[in-house]
């Protein structure tokens, strides 16, 4: 990760020549308190409070040490990823799981103003829209306890990152990613919110295990009899790896969902997933998902309501639905975008708590 080499070339490199960046960003809750992270090679606070569109703008200073980079294409995966803002995309990444916010950039500002450089402001645009809050309560409102400066808060959170074993990481940073884009989708375009999304569990499922089942065990007897070609057997695998990508999909949620359900009496008790559901709904967003892409399938969606009374439902009330000819079932329906933005966010944070350093 970027960030974190970053960091470690700060703090190493105490004496030699450094430089800083600032960034501005942008977020639609009010986070108080500031951020001090590898004793300064890394600050950020609230800047501006909130404009005309509901946004607050809050200002970086990233800390950069002068070096020679060398990259030796054997030392390194090939496989990569990729932020198209570098840096500062991985950590506003990692700051929207952590608030379950979203998060903005508006401008870079490099270069030191001396009387033979200047100062250079860079704006950024992007594409935004105001969501009403009930779209997705908890993301949209500043009633959740947010706060740059706790240590056991998102300082805690970084150091956790950077602990965890180094296989990780690049699955980990693609998860984060894709779940921030996902949740830019909000209120624009809900089918490719639930892509994105499904994306950012994705990225995780290589450390899931792998099982043998029936269907398995017995194409593999028919390989092994000579009953396929090279090319069938390469047709065959490729299906047996994409059944596991679903089946492992649900076992994601298995794992690290837990505790994510609570209980209590609730009102309008059809609105609202239980615990024993999670994984019927799981599969019913992947298969959605899988139908989109491959058949473009629309997706039977619940509405993103903006009533206060709903505010908390994980589904619509609708129990089927007729789109010009096409009937849904409502076995086919999904849960409203603030449900699987909530139990994704939850099952990442869990992965991470899980993995030893």
């Amino acid at each position: 990760m970027q960030w974190i080499l970053a960091m470690e070339d700060a703090e190493k490199a105490k004496d030699e020549k450094a430089y800083f960046t600032d960034y501005e960003i942008c977020t639609e809750v009010r986070i108080p308190g500031v951020l001090d992270y590898g004793n300064g090679s890394l600050m950020c606070a609230l800047f501006q409070e909130e404009n005309k569109n509901g946004l607050y703008t809050y200002t970086i200073k990233l800390k950069h040490v002068y070096k020679e980079y060398k990259f030796g294409e054997s030392k390194h995966s090939k496989e990569g990823y990729y932020f198209k803002d570098g840096l500062i995309g991985e950590l506003m990444a990692i700051f929207s799981v952590y608030f379950q916010s979203r998060f903005y950039l508006k401008a870079t500002v490099s270069g030191e103003l001396t009387s033979k450089s200047v100062r250079t402001r860079y704006e950024n645009d992007f594409r935004y829209v105001r969501p009403n809050p009930y779209r997705n309560f908890e993301m949209f409102t500043t009633d959740q306890k947010r706060n740059w400066a706790q240590p056991d808060g998102l300082m805690g959170f970084l150091d956790r990152i950077r602990g965890i074993d180094q296989q990780y990481h690049q699955n980990l940073m693609r998860a984060f990613f894709w779940y921030a884009e996902a949740v830019k989708e909000i209120g624009l375009d809900t089918q490719l919110f639930f892509i994105k999304m499904v994306s950012a569990a994705e990225a995780l499922l290589k450390f899931l295990p792998k099982s043998n089942d029936s269907i398995e065990k017995k194409l593999g007897k028919l390989i092994e009899a000579k009953k396929f070609d090279a090319a069938e057997i390469q047709e065959v695998q490729n299906w047996l790896e994409n059944r596991k990508i679903r089946q492992r999909f649900g076992l994601f949620f298995e794992k690290y969902s837990v505790g994510f359900c609570k209980g209590g009496k609730r009102k309008a008790k059809h609105c609202y997933i239980k615990k024993e559901e999670i994984n019927d709904y799981v599969r019913r967003i992947y298969d959605a998902r899988s139908a989109y892409l491959h058949s473009g399938k629309p997706m039977y969606l619940s509405q993103d309501m903006s009533m206060k009374d709903a505010k908390f439902w994980d589904l619509d009330a609708s129990m089927g639905m007729m789109a010009d000819r096409k009937k849904f079932d409502h076995k086919e329906k999904l849960p409203r975008t603030r449900w699987f933005e909530r139990i994704v966010n939850y099952s990442l944070r869990k992965f991470i708590e899980q993995q030893k350093a």
